[in-house]
């Protein structure tokens, strides 16, 4: 592999999940150059690349389809704040509201994502909704593993 291929390699492999402009920033290449290198990469099985309606990442190939689906979820600031704060107490949306600082809409929408893809659950409790971490193991490790900010 050349030097900017172990690069890009390095980058994916240690930030699993990144987007495009992330790894541009990151990587210092220019927009044609690492589009060059991704798919060289992806062709050769070294990097496995997801494309979704909004926003195409990065990943190990070693990372399996339920890491990728946390890892997602890791690298949004909102989504990671809500899993952060419910990692460590089961909480009611108003306190979900009150410590992530974001509008009750943007809560609403992270958290309905969140439970479609069965990352949290919530029960009723006194006419109100609890929230918990359902994937506690697997959330713990990935973000021992790795770096998301």
């Amino acid at each position: 592999m050349t030097d900017r291929s172990t690069l890009l390699t390095e980058i994916i492999y240690k930030n699993p999940g990144l987007h495009f402009s992330e790894i541009i920033r990151v990587s210092g290449l220019k927009n044609g150059v690492l589009t060059h290198y991704l798919n060289k990469l992806e062709s050769l099985g070294v990097i496995l690349i997801k494309r979704e309606r909004d926003k195409t990442r990065f990943f190990s190939p070693k990372i399996n389809l339920e890491e990728i689906k946390v890892i997602k979820f890791l690298r949004k600031e909102t989504s990671r704040k809500i899993i952060s704060l419910l990692l460590n107490n089961d909480m009611e949306f108003h306190e979900i509201v009150k410590k992530v600082g974001k509008s009750s809409p943007t809560i609403s929408q992270n958290l309905s994502e969140l439970l479609n893809n069965d990352l949290i659950i919530f029960e009723m409790k006194d006419s109100k909704k609890i929230f918990y971490i359902k994937q506690n193991s697997l959330i713990q490790k990935l973000i021992k593993k790795y770096q998301f900010d």
